[in-house]
C-alpha cells in the first residue's frame, strides 16, 4: 500500500523505528457512515526530513494531489488536527510540514501515526467510484448469484487491492485480487460484489 532519503547532518539519537502499519492495520470508518462524518486515511508518517520538523509520509491514497488543496490533516486514532503549512512530493512520498512540529525530535516522535483527512474535505467521487471503507461488509457472491461470504477487509499490496472474504460458516478467509478476471462486478452502493475464484493448475 516508497521511501525517501534523509540529510547527512548530525541528529540527536533516535529511538528504535516504530513499525509502520499498513492500511489494513488501521481502524477504518463504519462502512455505513456518511462521507461527511468519517476520516479517510491518506498516509502514515515514517520519520523526519531535515532538521526543522518536516515529516516524511508514506502515501496510501490514489489521489495525493488533493493534499495541495487542504488546510488540515488529522493524526492518530484520536484524529488530532494539525494545520498544513507546506506539502510537496519527492520519490513517491509526501514531505509535509505541520504547524506545531518545529524540530527533528518532535517529528521523529510522530513516526507511525496515521494521517487522515476529513471526509467532508475529500474531492467528490466520479460516477462509479467509491472509497475502500465502503467495501467492508458487502456480500460476496459467485457468478451464479450464490453467497460465498462477506468482505471483511481490504489489503493494499502495491500492485492492486485484495478483498478478504469470510465464509458464512466462519471458515478460513479467502483472498481475491482486484483484477478484471476475478472481480466481475463490484457495487458497494447495492451491497454486493461478484467474484470468480482463480483456478490454479498443478504443473506435475
Amino acid at each position: 500500500m516508497p521511501d525517501s532519503t534523509s540529510t547527512g547532518k548530525s541528529r540527536p539519537p533516535k529511538s528504535p523505528p516504530a513499525r509502520t502499519p499498513n492500511l489494513a492495520g488501521t481502524r477504518g470508518p463504519d462502512p455505513d457512515a456518511p462521507l461527511a462524518d468519517v476520516f479517510l486515511t491518506v498516509g502514515v508518517l515514517i520519520g523526519s526530513h531535515g532538521l526543522d520538523g518536516e515529516l516524511r509520509m508514506k502515501l496510501v491514497t490514489d489521489d495525493p494531489g488533493q493534499l495541495d488543496d487542504l488546510e488540515t490533516v488529522y493524526l492518530g486514532e484520536r484524529h488530532l488536527p494539525y494545520a498544513i503549512e507546506t506539502v510537496r512530493f519527492h520519490k513517491g512520498i509526501a514531505l509535509i510540514r505541520l504547524a506545531g512540529v518545529p524540530d527533528v525530535a518532535t517529528a521523529d516522535a510522530m513516526r507511525g501515526l496515521t494521517v487522515r483527512i476529513a471526509g467532508a474535505d475529500a474531492r467528490p467521487l466520479e460516477e462509479g467510484e467509491f472509497y475502500l471503507y465502503q467495501v467492508i461488509g458487502i456480500e460476496a457472491r459467485d457468478e451464479r448469484g450464490e453467497t460465498i461470504g462477506t468482505v471483511t477487509d481490504v489489503l493494499e499490496t502495491g500492485a492492486n487491492m485484495v478483498l478478504v472474504v469470510t465464509p458464512p460458516d466462519g471458515g478460513k478467509d479467502e483472498l481475491f485480487p482486484s483484477i478484471p478476471d476475478v472481480v466481475i462486478d463490484l457495487n458497494p452502493a447495492a451491497g454486493y460484489v461478484i467474484l470468480r475464484p482463480q483456478t490454479y493448475w498443478d504443473s506435475e
